[in-house]
């Protein structure tokens, strides 16, 4: 079993990315290079924000020919409109989360971006509404009985439908859904 993957992000005040993950001894820039490490980003985002790849994948259309630019300028204007801030409180990934943050937008020089609500603190999609209302109740810390209690709906039900929710967003456990919630709530 490989062990779950821990990274921190930085964006310095001209925009570069460092990473840092853990068990490395060193932060790094965050370059082209990584391809692994841009494919893993990328495939979380994909999954469990496909409403933000889909934009960004708009925003950078015109790289679409050379695959490994085009994701990789996808994952680092990610990073620079969510996880910005070098807090050492937790991990910006940690396995299969991302734990997203309020940070300054990047773009503000531009004026008004247009992606803001949609690339930066998205929403995590993908979920039916129901889904999504028994993620946030659950990530409030309400039991599956006071769920089932409150919307009318048996236990197995609330299970099955939680089940769904993390093969959906590709994620092992309920504390997973929990703190992908709590981060975007």
């Amino acid at each position: 079993m490989c062990k779950a993957r821990r990274i921190e992000f930085y964006v310095s005040p001209d925009g570069d990315v460092l990473v840092n993950e853990e068990g490395v001894p060193y932060t790094r820039p965050y370059t082209e290079q990584d391809n692994n490490l841009t494919e893993f980003v990328a495939g979380l985002i994909e999954r469990q924000y496909p409403s933000a790849y889909q934009a960004l994948e708009l925003e950078y259309r015109a790289s679409k020919p050379n695959a490994r630019f085009f994701r990789f300028l996808i994952v680092h204007r990610f990073i620079r409109c969510n996880f910005g801030k070098f807090d050492g409180l937790t991990y910006d990934i940690e396995g299969d989360v991302l734990h997203i943050e309020d940070v300054a937008c990047p773009l503000k020089w531009k004026g008004d971006c247009p992606l803001k609500g949609i690339v930066c603190k998205p929403k995590p999609f993908g979920l039916t509404k129901r889904e999504t209302e028994i993620a946030m109740m659950t990530s409030t810390g309400r039991s599956y009985d006071e769920i089932s209690e409150e919307l009318g709906i048996s236990h197995s039900t609330i299970k099955n439908i939680m089940q769904k929710i993390k093969e959906k967003l590709r994620l092992n456990t309920s504390k997973d859904i929990t703190k992908i919630f709590i981060t975007t709530l």
